[in-house]
């Protein structure tokens, strides 16, 4: 482990959970990454749960941003596009 990095929970949820089979990952990311980082982290993690796009993302419970950045002790919650009408 490199003394640098940030650790962070990813949440996963809906059909994001049942692909995976767990509800959460713990994930080391250097520091400075942003959530567009994680998510190409969880698309090599996992190549055939994640679609190239349709994902929410949320930082510590709030909708966020694919070019926010990550700071140590982050709760990334994963989330499915919801659709309706």
């Amino acid at each position: 482990m490199r003394w640098c990095e940030t650790n962070i929970i990813v949440k996963y949820f809906a059909y994001y959970r049942e692909a995976i089979g767990k509800d959460h990952d713990s994930v080391q990311i250097d520091p400075g990454s942003r959530i567009s980082d994680l998510v190409e982290i969880l698309r090599n993690r996992y190549p055939n749960v994640f679609p190239g796009r349709g994902i929410f993302v949320a930082r510590n419970f709030r909708y966020a941003d694919l070019d926010e950045t990550i700071m140590d002790g982050d709760v990334i919650a994963i989330m499915p596009h919801v659709s309706g009408g």
